[in-house]
């Protein structure tokens, strides 16, 4: 198993113990890689699942989502949402989730952003919009959001 995630949040100072971390929890192999960090990190971690029913295996991600939680002892927030049919998807999904995420979150709340997800944002925005803030890409840090992850890839995550 590989240590990379632990010792990655550990060192951003994102995930600190004692403290509350509302954790983004889609049920994919990052968010619980985060999550498994933030508990590991000692970090008072709750979690935040947002159904949106757009994929056939929704509800499934929903029960297991559920069923970690019960067996970690972490309080989850489950919300369903609708999404308009006004621009782009994955935008208003960001969004609606961010949006419950700041209503919900006693203090920071966290994305499990890799660099992966990094380098692929940075690309996207390249292509859509050159210019130099394309090359900032993701923050670790906007707001209370926090990504603690984004100094490991996609690989070491799932390693982990």
């Amino acid at each position: 198993m590989s240590e990379a995630p632990l010792d990655a949040a550990r060192r951003s100072g994102l995930v600190r113990a004692g403290e509350p971390l509302l954790v983004l929890l889609s049920g994919g192999g990052d968010s619980v890689c985060l999550l498994d960090v933030a508990l590991r990190l000692g970090a008072r971690a709750s979690a935040l699942h947002v159904n949106y029913g757009l994929r056939r295996g929704a509800d499934e991600d929903e029960g297991f989502v559920g069923e970690l939680c019960r067996r970690l002892d972490v309080a989850l927030h489950v919300e369903r949402v609708e999404l308009g049919e006004e621009g782009n998807l994955q935008e208003r999904a960001r969004e609606a989730r961010y949006s419950l995420a700041e209503g919900l979150a006693e203090a920071d709340y966290a994305a499990a952003h890799t660099a992966s997800d990094q380098a692929e944002t940075v690309l996207y925005r390249l292509a859509v919009s050159p210019g130099s803030r394309a090359l900032h890409g993701m923050a670790a840090r906007r707001g209370r959001l926090v990504r603690p992850l984004l100094a490991v890839t996609r690989d070491e995550v799932r390693a982990y």
